[in-house]
């Protein structure tokens, strides 16, 4: 019998790929700017902050834009934003499979409500996954401590029961210093095979 009682799954960048990573790549080629700086300002400066609830989504979007020197209109980019956004069809059939074998899988968001809401139900992902927790609703950073403890006392298991996968490693720290499993999402076939060495070790 397994020891992992719970797979908490990254929901933008693993289970869905298409994010503020794509959104800045594209922005940034489009007006020839630097990547890193797009991404920093737009992402960790910005969204961050929408994704708590301490600015609104329009203004995640247009603050970044007067920042860079950007005349652009924010539902448009919003918009292209949210055009990325697709499903990982190998990745949602291996964690549908898990599933059904019985293991408990928690998808974890951080996003703002409009986005996130328009992303479940565009992909309709309620319909195979149940359980879905964005990190807006409970005005917690994601990969905080208190995240993850709220996370292991809500399913009543212990740090080693859980394994947490993430795109961005730095979303798997606080986990990782807990006791918590955590993979590093790269491709597919690394993910998979990782993951099945967890739980039938």
């Amino acid at each position: 019998m397994s020891k992992i009682k719970l797979i908490i799954v990254d929901f933008y960048g693993v289970l869905t790929l298409g994010s503020y990573r794509e959104t800045c790549q594209w922005k940034a080629k489009k007006f020839g700017l630097d990547y890193d700086k797009v991404y920093k300002i737009f992402y960790f400066k910005y969204f961050n902050k929408a994704a708590l609830g301490k600015i609104t989504e329009r203004q995640s979007f247009e603050l970044p834009l007067k920042e860079l020197g950007l005349n652009e209109d924010w539902q448009k980019l919003r918009r292209k934003h949210l055009s990325f956004q697709k499903l990982n069809k190998p990745v949602f059939r291996f964690f549908l499979s898990l599933q059904n074998r019985g293991f408990r899988i928690l998808l974890l968001s951080k996003n703002t409500p409009r986005q996130f809401k328009e992303t479940v139900k565009r992909l309709r992902i309620r319909r195979y996954f149940k359980t879905i927790i964005n990190t807006f609703d409970l005005r917690l950073p994601k990969a905080s401590p208190k995240m993850i403890k709220y996370v292991l006392a809500k399913f009543k298991i212990q740090p080693g029961e859980a394994v947490f996968v993430d795109d961005q490693d730095f979303n798997l720290a606080a986990p990782r210093r807990l006791g918590v499993h955590t993979i590093l999402y790269k491709n597919f076939r690394d993910l998979k095979r990782r993951v099945e060495r967890l739980l039938y070790s």
